[in-house]
């Protein structure tokens, strides 16, 4: 069986979860970790057993990468970015010029510009540039969104996204950058555009600090974007960076015909009922637990994509589009005025 030859680049969390999964996934051979913090590579590499357990599987850059790995049959196939927003520019250039496919947290840069500017240099080597938007590969996710654009539920009209986070970022990465529309919307954005089939004409945006610390750094850890769309809907989507109780995400979208909505997944599913009441688990802890089919899944397609002719199901203009409304709640918040799109 063929398998897709990968390299993992960073070594944060998101870093942490994708290697695992890569280690687990029978039709991609785990080539490696590229971080500049080289230690933090070994680190990782070792923990999955990478390749042969070599020192040379850890790189304290993606030219390392290629240029231990060569040409011909040894030859890296692709990367998964898993660093930082504002360091993927560089490293999916790199990948591109050297004919690597890309699979790249989002979002896949910090402007609609910009995002723009990173498919079209990728377009134009031949690689495919593939941003991972998780909800779209969750099967329950899926099966609304299939509803819903198949006229099961009428004319959509309205949806409520409410999506509060757990645990709680620290202090540090909301104050440095943790912006609440740049960094929890996009999930969302992207999906109830693609379930309704439809694209937002306008947005408005506010949004509320919960602590001293965070008003005075003019940070949001709460907020509200409102977003109309072309043929009608509107939809609410309400942002929190902490839920006590577990990972909350729901979804709702009504129409003229019915309702289609996605529920919270909880820890377990046992019910105790007694004359004290009816006792259920809590929700699941974070997005590993939440959304790890999903991430799997991600990967399985993007494998589809290197060894086979498949095309990445999110194209360049929905990154871009799904950047705008981000852009454009960012903006609606410092103005508190509804921005055209």
């Amino acid at each position: 069986m063929n398998r897709a030859k990968i390299v993992l680049v960073g070594t944060g969390r998101m870093g942490a979860i994708r290697a695992k999964i890569v280690y687990g996934n029978p039709r991609i051979e785990f080539c490696g970790v590229v971080d500049l913090n080289k230690e933090a590579a070994q680190n990782l590499a070792s923990t999955f057993n990478v390749s042969d357990m070599k020192d040379t599987n850890a790189f304290g850059s993606l030219k390392e990468a290629i240029d231990h790995f060569g040409k011909g049959d040894s030859a890296l196939n692709g990367i998964i970015v898993c660093t930082p927003t504002f360091a993927h520019d560089p490293v999916i250039r790199e990948a591109a010029e050297h004919g690597l496919h890309i699979f790249t947290e989002k979002p896949v840069d910090e402007t609609a510009e910009k995002v723009s500017s990173l498919f079209d240099h990728c377009e134009k080597h031949n690689v495919k540039l593939c941003c991972g938007f998780q909800r779209r590969f969750d099967l329950t996710y899926k099966a609304v969104a299939d509803a819903v654009r198949g006229g099961k539920i009428g004319k959509a009209l309205s949806a409520s996204i409410f999506f509060a986070d757990h645990p709680c970022p620290p202090i540090e990465f909301l104050l440095t950058g943790g912006d609440i529309f740049m960094d929890l919307s996009a999930h969302d954005v992207d999906y109830i555009a693609w379930a309704l089939n439809d694209e937002v004409s306008s947005v408005y945006a506010t949004g509320s600090s919960s602590t001293e610390v965070l008003k005075n750094a003019n940070v949001y850890d709460n907020a509200t974007m409102v977003l109309s769309f072309s043929r009608g809907a509107i939809v609410t989507l309400t942002m929190s960076r902490s839920a006590s109780y577990g990972y909350d995400q729901r979804c709702e979208i009504f129409g003229t015909e019915g309702l289609a909505s996605v529920d919270n997944e909880f820890a377990d599913s046992s019910i105790i009922s007694n004359k004290g009441g009816v006792q259920q688990s809590r929700l699941k802890h974070s997005f590993p637990e939440r959304f790890d089919a999903a991430f799997a899944k991600e990967l399985d397609v993007f494998a589809d994509c290197i060894l086979g002719d498949t095309e990445w199901p999110i194209i360049k203009a929905d990154c871009i589009n799904t950047q705008k409304i981000a852009d454009a709640a960012r903006k609606s918040a410092e103005l508190n005025e509804v921005i055209k799109l």
